[in-house]
């Protein structure tokens, strides 16, 4: 099996040692010896954009500072060019925020220059290449569940997995929150499917514009939300349960700690088990 290597890397030092780790990594412990990397070169956006017009690619190594091109705006023309090309990032440690932001916006990954090798190289590959076959199959089933307009489970599962990977990385707490509203039971169809769609639209709302919202079943939403700065969490789930009972919505929390680090089927499990009792007994 070959894998089809694109490395965009402006500079000369690092362009050499990096070849030098992705020559090493053929055949080694940290990559299956059955796999061959197929490398190639470019020193500017334009070049990138050249080559993955005129070639089939399996991953983007892509340093965001080119001659050309720098900062988030390099990313978004490659993604534009090859949106079905995963992208791992090449920064600097100044640069940390701008990753970030574009692994939200669709990176698979990205890795520090000054700590790059071949074990940290060849992991971000094989989860990037993952990762990517995963979002193109759940794309292929519809990411959009069709009464609410929010994500499907499928695709939830993913996105959510990849945010939980990306603060473990970066040592930082994520929510989970899971979301139901209350006496569905007593409503017919239609009534239920209101209650349903407005439901998501104050999920929207409350979760913000960088948040996850998705429907994961019949009657529950999924929301995972980053810890920042200015908003902290805790804010973020006061803010929630503040809500609940003019929105008619019951919610449950579960926050990922960077020392502590639970699986995302575990934060789930955790979120839904701490849905508020009194709240499902709220009137409609």
């Amino acid at each position: 099996m070959t894998v089809r290597v694109l490395l965009a890397e402006s500079e000369t030092e690092q362009t050499l040692f990096l070849r030098e780790v992705l020559t090493e990594l053929n055949g080694s412990r940290h990559w299956s010896n059955w796999v061959h990397l197929k490398i190639s070169y470019a020193a500017t956006c334009a070049d990138t954009a050249a080559i993955l017009r005129a070639n089939s690619v399996d991953i983007v190594l892509l340093d965001p500072d080119l001659p050309d091109q720098q900062g988030a705006e390099t990313f978004r023309r490659i993604q534009a060019i090859a949106p079905h090309v995963p992208v791992v990032l090449l920064v600097d440690a100044a640069s940390m925020s701008l990753a970030e932001r574009l692994v939200r916006e669709g990176a698979q990954d990205f890795l520090l220059k000054g700590e790059m090798d071949c074990g940290p190289l060849a992991r971000a590959m094989r989860n990037a290449l993952e990762r990517h076959r995963l979002l193109a199959a759940t794309r292929a089933t519809s990411m959009t569940d069709q009464l609410t307009g929010l994500l499907t489970r499928p695709a939830f599962l993913t996105l959510a997995a990849r945010d939980r990977l990306l603060a473990e990385r970066l040592r930082r707490r994520i929510m989970i929150l899971v979301a139901e509203p209350v006496g569905l039971e007593l409503l017919g169809s239609q009534q239920r499917d209101l209650v349903l769609v407005t439901a998501a639209e104050g999920l929207r709302v409350l979760a913000g514009p960088s948040a996850l919202v998705a429907r994961i079943g019949p009657n529950h939403f999924g929301v995972a939300v980053f810890d920042t700065e200015t908003e902290p969490v805790e804010e973020i789930e006061s803010r929630f349960h503040s809500a609940s009972r003019d929105n008619k919505v019951a919610f449950g929390a579960a926050l990922f700690d960077p020392q502590y680090p639970l699986s995302l089927d575990g934060l789930l499990e955790q979120a839904a088990g701490n849905l508020r009792p009194q709240a499902r007994y709220a009137a409609v």
